[in-house]
């Protein structure tokens, strides 16, 4: 059971890894989309360059949730049936795919009906972390141990985060299709730069949460 939990431990650190730097990466690429001295096509290009790099993270956060519904199974922390661990690698791994899959199939049809499939997961699943981890904080119930309770609900809000980036970064989309029909104009230029101004800020909220879950996974306040 120790190895098994010591890897568990380097993929929950590695996926961890593999998020922030690639999220990074996404961030550095997008200020490129948004440069107004890049022709249509360049900004386009830097725009699929993004997308590409963005499904690292994807990937990494998604199955973050059931190496760390893992872990914390150790510590017995879950009171519920024997069967819950299995079911929720079961659900990150299809919605995993599902990331994928949209990834693949950014900008056409399908591609957005996955996303919106994806979004409504995420709109489901951010609430029920949060209310189930301030919930435990309040009670010890149904997760004892406090620092876990504590990962529970922050990777919650952070669920939020990620949504609330991706209604800003909505904008681009129509700044693309005005580009494509109008050619470039200041007011354009104000669509991407605005929306980049309000997600660099965020992404530092992001960031930051990042840290405190990681603090709480060294510390462990009990």
């Amino acid at each position: 059971m120790n190895s098994v939990y010591l890897l568990l431990v380097v993929a929950h650190v590695l996926l961890f890894a593999y998020w922030l730097g690639a999220d990074w990466g996404v961030y550095v690429t997008s200020r490129y989309v948004a440069d107004s001295r890049l022709s249509l096509e360049e900004r386009r290009r830097f725009l699929q360059a993004a997308f590409r790099i963005d499904l690292l993270p994807r990937i990494s956060f998604t199955m973050l949730l059931p190496v760390g519904v893992q872990i914390a199974a150790y510590y017995g922390a879950w009171p519920f049936p024997a069967a819950f661990v299995p079911a929720v690698w079961v659900f990150a791994i299809a919605w995993m795919i599902l990331n994928v899959m949209g990834s693949l199939r950014a900008g056409t049809p399908a591609g957005d009906r996955i996303r919106g499939l994806d979004q409504n997961i995420r709109l489901v699943l951010a609430p029920l972390l949060v209310g189930a981890g301030l919930w435990s904080v309040a009670t010890g119930y149904p997760v004892a141990p406090l620092f876990i309770a504590l990962k529970v609900t922050v990777f919650g809000i952070m669920i939020i985060v990620g949504l609330v980036l991706r209604a800003i970064m909505k904008n681009w989309a129509i700044g693309f299709r005005r580009l494509a029909t109008e050619g470039p104009s200041a007011a354009i230029d104000a669509i991407f730069q605005g929306s980049l101004e309000r997600a660099r800020y965020v992404a530092y909220c992001m960031w930051s949460l990042s840290g405190v879950m990681a603090v709480l996974g060294v510390v462990k306040p009990a």
